[in-house]
């Protein structure tokens, strides 16, 4: 009887004891949370009037464009974000400035610009609309080059500080392509590389020893055009004799210079340090473009929300290396079917999108991948229109997206086209043998071994490959005509590889419109007949792995690793890929 009462006081005196601790817990954790909410709250507080904006009559935005913008925007939690700002935000800012009675004009720092060619079109029209609204726009280098300049020259006042130390290296244009194709030797690597078109130049430098000559015509052509535009540009905008100063640069008198000779060629406009730039303006009217727009997103000024009006266009975003799929989530610079596809059915249910513009960055990559997501295009074009607009480069894979939209807009210095096929196939047979391994083989099945990576290639399996790519190469060129309306004849004339800059593309026919993204964004609201619409962009969260592998340091080594493995869609497959930076 005693081990019976001794027995229930036991286990009562254990429930109660659990009981007990769980109540316990929950009543501490209550108080804990509330502490840390109080304690949030203070500083919430704090920081909200520590960063509390006022904005004074007669201030400048300073921009600082080293920052990078890329095209899609993160799809994070605040905390994670920062202060990440995508490029289509920049202009929505600007079109705010524009209005804005108190801001009198903007400060633009240019050292390391980090803005491509397409951007920096669509941010100079910006600019002239800034100064059309007789807003001042003020740059300022400390370091002068051809991409910095060429937006430079749309600000009222150019500043340099005055030293002779200030690098000035304006040229015609200069770039380096490395051939590999004697280190390969000496390591004992062969690559087999299948091109189907004689200006598919992707993967030549790694079984030649020297730039092939429909490669260097190509961009040769393109380069020229650029400076050709880059002349016209600095004529118009500084009034500057077009003759005169193209022969200073062809000279070289603008390389290896300074800040003197800037001033005396009028391509500038005053010496200053910016400590005095601010000191004239008045550090109190000098506000980062970060502040000035948290300012404008706490108070709902942006308009970017989808909220206010019924009627929207869908901006989605293909920028980076196109594959077949990724374990690196959306916010990893690539682009797959998975996630693309699931951003234009987002747009696709949503009643209040009218119409979807897909904002294309990207030189290509996986075939397979380029076709599953020209032909979802194909099929949403059939419920909502999609329009196009070309940033940077909408090139091979990314101009095979592009051909079955409704309309393509893309700016003069766009890179386009490289219609063509590739796949390269490494062979290191010869480098295992000078390291001493010896690889044994079974074999069953004839072309079994053609992806071997430690097998001759010989011209029977090339043979067969160039075979199947030159079908995909057709599809290619099939999948252009369709979408752009154009005898097949002509888009192989066309084709063969070759890249052509917007301005190029259009006369060719292989876009609608020389615009940018808000040229787009406006003419499909246009022919939509939407008097007033919001723009929503539409961008899918990443997953918790993928947030990981990008953010926490200690995990930064996994996302390299699946990077490693992810590129080997880059070998073997056809690709459309033209990764160059003209």
């Amino acid at each position: 009887m005693k081990f019976l009462n001794f027995f229930k006081k036991f286990i009562l005196g254990t429930i109660l004891f659990v009981i007990k601790e769980i109540f316990s817990f929950f009543i501490k954790a209550f108080l804990f949370f509330l502490v840390i909410f109080s304690i949030g709250a203070f500083f919430a507080k704090t920081t909200l009037e520590k960063d509390k904006v006022i904005i004074e009559k007669g201030s400048y935005i300073e921009v600082d464009l080293s920052k990078d913008y890329k095209e899609k925007g993160k799809n994070l939690p605040e905390f994670l974000k920062g202060q990440d700002t995508n490029f289509f935000s920049i202009l929505k800012v600007f079109d705010y400035i524009e209005k804005d009675n108190n801001i009198k004009g903007v400060v633009l720092k240019l050292d390391n610009l980090s803005l491509d060619s397409a951007q920096i079109e669509e941010f100079g029209k910006k600019l002239d609309n800034l100064k059309k609204s007789k807003k001042e726009v003020y740059s300022y280098v400390t370091m002068v080059d051809n991409r910095n300049y060429s937006l430079a020259i749309k600000s009222n006042h150019i500043f340099m500080p005055p030293t002779m130390s200030a690098p000035v290296n304006i040229t015609g244009y200069y770039g380096e392509l490395m051939y590999y194709k004697l280190l390969a030797d000496k390591l004992g690597i062969e690559f087999n590389v299948i091109h189907v078109g004689d200006y598919k130049a992707y993967g030549e430098n790694l079984t030649k020893e020297h730039i092939s000559k429909e490669y260097k015509e190509n961009i040769e052509r393109m380069y020229n055009r650029k400076y050709t535009n880059f002349i016209n540009n600095i004529a118009t905008e500084r009034k500057v004799n077009h003759d005169f100063i193209n022969e200073k640069i062809l000279n070289g008198d603008l390389m290896v210079s300074e800040p003197n000779q800037m001033k005396k060629l009028k391509l500038i406009d005053e010496f200053m340090y910016y400590d005095q730039l601010k000191q004239v303006i008045g550090d109190n009217k000098l506000l980062s473009f970060e502040k000035y727009n948290t300012f404008l997103s706490k108070n709902s000024l942006l308009g970017m929300n989808g909220n206010k009006r019924k009627d929207k266009i869908a901006i989605i975003y293909a920028e980076g290396t196109i594959f077949m799929d990724s374990t690196s989530g959306s916010i990893s610079g690539s682009i797959t079917p998975n996630t693309l596809i699931e951003e234009i059915n987002k747009a696709l249910k949503d009643n209040t999108v009218k119409g979807i513009v897909l904002r294309i960055n990207s030189p290509g990559g996986s075939a397979l991948a380029s076709n599953i997501i020209s032909n979802k295009i194909t099929e949403a074009n059939e419920i909502k229109p999609i329009y196009v607009s070309i940033g940077g480069v909408g090139a091979s894979g990314g101009y095979y997206i592009a051909a079955v939209a409704e309309k393509i807009y893309a700016d003069k210095d766009s890179l386009t086209g490289s219609i063509g096929v590739v796949s390269i196939i490494p062979n290191i047979k010869k480098m295992l043998g000078n390291i001493s391994i010896n690889v044994e083989e079974v074999k069953k099945g004839e072309y079994s071994d053609i992806y071997s990576m430690v097998k001759d290639f010989d011209a029977d399996k090339r043979d067969k490959l160039y075979a199947s790519n030159l079908k995909v190469y057709n599809e290619f060129l099939d999948t252009v005509s369709f979408g752009r309306k154009l005898n097949k004849q002509h888009v192989e004339r066309i084709a063969q590889g070759k890249v052509w800059l917007g301005e190029e593309a259009l006369e060719l026919g292989l876009i609608d419109e020389i615009g940018g993204l808000e040229n787009a964004v406006k003419g499909l609201a246009d022919d939509l007949k939407l008097a007033d619409y919001d723009t929503i962009e539409v961008i899918n969260a990443p997953n918790y792995d993928s947030i990981l592998k990008r953010y926490v340091p200690a995990v930064k080594m996994l996302e390299k690793y699946d990077s490693f493995i992810f590129e080997k869609e880059l070998y073997f497959k056809p690709i459309y890929y033209f990764p160059y930076d003209i």
